[in-house]
């Protein structure tokens, strides 16, 4: 269960690093000009989904921890 939970948190900061680097690409474009590019790319909308599988990652580590919690502690009742 732990190494379960430290894979969610792992996949957690791979997604903020893909959120930041796609965001930094997209305002690179735009800084650029290159507006049709951001379009092309989908950039937004690869952005938003990375931030939903973010959150829905958040969720399922605070459900794990928190079952993983409630066992240990009927295990030592």
């Amino acid at each position: 269960m732990k190494q379960m939970i430290k894979d969610y948190e792992y996949s957690c900061e791979l997604a903020k690093q893909r959120i930041v680097q796609l965001t930094q690409q997209k305002n690179q474009l735009k800084t650029e000009g290159r507006e049709s590019m951001i379009d092309e790319l989908d950039l937004e909308r690869r952005i938003r989904l990375l931030y939903t599988e973010h959150s829905q990652m958040r969720e399922i580590i605070l459900h794990l921890t928190n079952y993983m919690r409630r066992v240990e502690q009927r295990a030592e009742a």
